[in-house]
């Protein structure tokens, strides 16, 4: 077996043999057998246990296996010793530390797991699993409810997975797949995870088990992801720590003596859910207003990332209309092609972040008032525009109007990056290029200027910036614009990065910053 540290392996197995461990199974999946460790001895009746060595050895831990082992953090018998993405598990390439680990796992599940510590994995304790997932809206369904209560519940196969919701089921002559039904139980209390269908029955209340009952009882002889007329599928949720929830989701299979149930992995989709990724600054961000100049190819990506990231409401202004040959640089799909670029990016911020209010606009108004009147009331302006012009007379009008702004722009067909601030005790965007401390951009050269390339109607040559560019300078300008609207100001007023060497000082990759405090007022 190939190992990323042949020699300590070599240890690893003359240790195994030294405690009595002998191998067995195959070259592609070898395993040691020997006697069960005096640690684990309270927790089984098992005399004789498993070392299992998997491809990625010492990277990927060897498992400890014990055959009719059930307690919480033993999936069928493998004792879960470190999370698969724990660095420490490097630890156990010496027979010691995995000892010392099991011995720790084994106190801590003879004395009961600390409830925050309880992973929300209880279908793997399950006896059967199945090869598909569920989603469900957990919290929605939590919050409708107390101790056994008791929905209906419907769900879609998307893929490999079971999509759960409650309310009105669709037609499935509409949407054109057949439609499951199933119901919800909610109680407040469960000892531990059901491994059975007979632990989730007694682990309901009387009028939650006759539901399950009647369910049951009306299916016909189906297998799970086809409707029986009965329960095709049952959620059981509980408490575990704090506001977190266990859930176990069961498909069902055939029906009376010949009924089986396996547990499906599941993850909740609620917007509770979704908004818990958007970050620490979510809540600092809700009720911030934004407003966006361009929804090409990287106001697109940046709206996402804002909205993303928690920000209330984007006011998104841009009257072009999507192309095919965006696409290769565009949030957008094919499904947008001759709409709106803002359509398109409104539809995507709204699957990403449906927490944010997407405002849909054309191209702000050049006419100094009309450009005021616009930004009024925002608490941030991005420029993403690309437009010399348009970010002229937003800076000015951000300038005498208070209002910050965040400009992000490529140059040199992608070959620089520039992210610009200006807020309050930054220097004017227009005073900058008589100001040394800033770096004014390199002239284009006849090589640079005809790397782009001309397409029909096209009276300039298209921006030709790789995608790689573009996602740059998105990630680049949502980063000044979320640092700007949480008021940390940890950056600096203005950063060109260099993505290919040019002349100096832009003969090197990475950031170039003013030089000197760019921040005091000029």
């Amino acid at each position: 077996m190939d190992t990323y540290d042949d020699a300590a392996f070599d240890r690893f197995c003359s240790e195994l043999v030294n405690a009595g461990f002998s191998p067995s199974g195959e070259d592609a999946n070898p395993y040691w057998t020997g006697p069960i460790r005096a640690s684990l001895q309270p927790l089984t009746d098992a005399t004789r246990m498993q070392i299992h060595i998997y491809p990625g050895w010492p990277l990927r831990y060897a498992h400890v296996f014990v055959a009719g082992l059930g307690t919480e953090h033993a999936a069928r018998g493998t004792i879960c010793l470190w999370a698969e993405d724990d660095p420490a598990q490097i630890d156990g390439r010496e027979l010691q530390g995995l000892w010392d680990r099991l011995d720790q796992w084994a106190a801590a599940a003879q004395a009961g797991f600390h409830a925050e510590d309880r992973a929300l994995d209880a279908y793997l304790l399950y006896d059967e699993q199945s090869t598909y997932r569920a989603e469900l809206p957990l919290r929605d369904l939590i919050t409708r409810g107390t101790n056994g209560y008791t929905a209906e519940v419907f769900a879609t196969i998307q893929g490999k997975t079971l999509l759960i919701e409650h309310g009105n089921p669709p037609d499935r002559r509409t949407i054109g797949k057949p439609v499951l039904t199933g119901a919800f139980y909610l109680r407040n209390h469960l000892p531990e995870p059901p491994r059975t269908l007979n632990d989730v029955l007694a682990a309901l209340t009387r009028r939650q088990r006759k539901n399950l009952t009647y369910g049951l009882s009306d299916r016909s002889d189906t297998v799970f992801t086809e409707p029986s007329g009965g329960h095709d599928f049952i959620v059981l949720a509980w408490p575990r720590h704090d506001a977190d929830y266990d859930a176990v989701v069961l498909g069902m299979t055939g029906t009376g003596d010949t009924l089986r149930t396996a547990a499906l992995p599941a993850t909740s989709n609620d917007v509770q859910a979704l908004r818990r990724r958007a970050g620490s600054d979510a809540d600092l961000l809700a009720r911030k207003v934004v407003l966006i100049a361009g929804a090409g190819s990287v106001g697109g990506h940046v709206a996402v990332a804002v909205a993303s990231s928690g920000v209330g409401t984007i006011h998104l202004h841009d009257s072009d209309l999507l192309t095919s040959t965006n696409l290769a640089r565009h949030v957008g799909t094919r499904h947008f092609v001759g709409y709106r670029k803002t359509n398109a990016v409104a539809v995507i911020v709204g699957q990403h972040a449906p927490w944010t209010s997407v405002t849909r606009h054309d191209d702000l108004p050049y006419d100094p008032a009309e450009l005021l009147a616009a930004i009024e009331g925002v608490d941030l302006v991005i420029d993403c525009t690309g437009v010399l012009p348009m970010t002229a007379a937003l800076a000015d009008a951000c300038r005498r109007s208070g209002v910050a702004l965040i400009v992000g722009a490529l140059f040199h067909h992608g070959a620089l990056a520039r992210v610009q601030r200006q807020a309050e005790g930054d220097t004017p965007i227009a005073a900058r290029p008589a100001d040394p401390r800033y770096h004014a951009l390199p002239p284009d050269d006849r090589a640079t200027a005809t790397a782009g390339f001309l397409e029909l109607g096209c009276t300039a040559p298209v921006n030709n910036a790789s995608p790689v560019a573009v996602l740059t300078a998105a990630a680049d300008t949502a980063c000044a614009a979320v640092d700007l609207l949480t008021t940390r100001r940890e950056r600096a007023d203005e950063c060109i990065t260099v993505l290919r060497p040019m002349s100096p000082p832009f003969d090197r990759t990475g950031a170039l910053e003013p030089c000197g405090d760019s921040s005091e007022d000029s």
